[in-house]
């Protein structure tokens, strides 16, 4: 399940795929109807990955209500969605978390959840065969984390040789200021 670069944004209906980054926000593309437009900075974008659902013990990430879902129906899209009550959509939903927090899960979170999961499917972000890469890319992390924190110190090195040399530029600046006002003296 792939849900990296892929954004909700407040006030616009359906998930948006991230192009590219602007000079005033990000150019995102709609999953519903493929229509590009500038997401400014003042939009309230959230990432999916960033999204949780509260539960009794502690809140559960998006992919992994994602996951669950697409277990319980074989990575196929939902085909009750548009005619079922609030109740049986609640029902499912605990099928699928048993331990959600009812009371700050609302009715409209829930039917936006199970919508999506429906539009990752129609954009074929949702299957089987991508569960085994995200085992590679999690696998992959430490490696990446590793190489950054070997970078680091080289970059502080750097900081360090560069400091006397701002120093000499001080250092010779207030010898001339000093013959300047001696000058005014004479």
């Amino acid at each position: 399940m792939d849900i990296t670069g892929i954004f909700a944004i407040s006030g616009k209906p359906g998930l948006f795929k991230s192009i590219a980054q602007s000079k005033h926000g990000v150019i995102v593309e709609s999953l519903v109807d493929k229509k590009r437009f500038n997401a400014y900075t003042s939009y309230k974008v959230s990432s999916l990955e960033d999204i949780t659902v509260f539960s009794v013990d502690e809140d559960i990430t998006l992919l992994s209500v994602f996951t669950k879902i697409a277990e319980k129906e074989d990575f196929k899209a939902l085909s009750f969605l548009e005619t079922g009550s609030v109740e049986e959509l609640r029902k499912y939903f605990a099928g699928v978390i048993s331990n959600y927090d009812a009371d700050r899960v609302y009715d409209s979170d829930i039917k936006k959840i199970l919508k999506w999961y429906n539009l990752l499917h129609l954009n074929n972000r949702i299957s089987a065969v991508s569960e085994t890469k995200e085992e590679t890319v999690t696998e992959e992390k430490p490696a990446k984390e590793k190489a950054v924190k070997a970078k680091a110190p080289a970059k502080a090195k750097v900081a360090v040789e560069e400091a006397p040399a701002a120093e000499k530029v001080v250092a010779k600046k207030k010898p001339a200021a000093a013959k300047a006002s001696k000058k005014k003296a004479d």
